[in-house]
């Protein structure tokens, strides 16, 4: 009978394998926001970035959905959109079917501030990546497709 290698283990069962997410992705969303507060321009805070992300995403969107993506007031969510198109990041317009509603646009300078802030965050990420096997990136980038697809449902509208 041959002897396995000690690598050879079962594979997890779901319950295993969210807990094994549940135990990784807050240190990753740590180094991210690390890594994004330490490219910050100005008075951007890591909520408007994140704000940013989700107009970019959802053009057009309300100020109300703004809110529910990041768990604020609706007060909260206007006076950070407010700001946002005072620094020239976003662009806020009455919508045409709805006069009560605004729709939310990135302009240029928001999404110039967008790449430049995930390609320097994308940087420092890849150097704590650095060292890795190129079997470990393989295996990161498969599980990584995995947690998107099983996740694509829940992102959706």
């Amino acid at each position: 009978m041959p002897v396995l290698p000690s690598e050879v283990r079962p594979p997890p069962d779901a319950q295993a394998a969210a807990s094994r997410v549940m135990g990784v992705l807050p240190g990753v969303m740590d180094a991210m926001r690390l890594a994004m507060r330490a490219q910050l321009d100005g008075p951007l805070t890591v909520p408007q970035f994140r704000g940013l992300n989700f107009i970019e995403a959802h053009p057009g969107c309300s100020v109300s959905a703004l809110a529910g993506f990041l768990g604020v007031t609706l007060a909260t969510a206007s006076a950070m959109a407010d700001r946002l198109v005072r620094a020239g990041y976003l662009q806020s317009r009455d919508c045409s079917t709805d006069r009560r509603r605004s729709e939310l646009r990135l302009c240029v300078d928001g999404l110039a501030v967008l790449e430049r802030m995930r390609s320097r965050t994308q940087s420092d990420l890849a150097r704590s990546l650095q060292g890795r096997t190129p079997q470990e990136l393989t295996a990161l980038v498969d599980g990584l497709g995995v947690l998107e697809a099983a996740f694509r449902l829940v992102q959706s509208p």
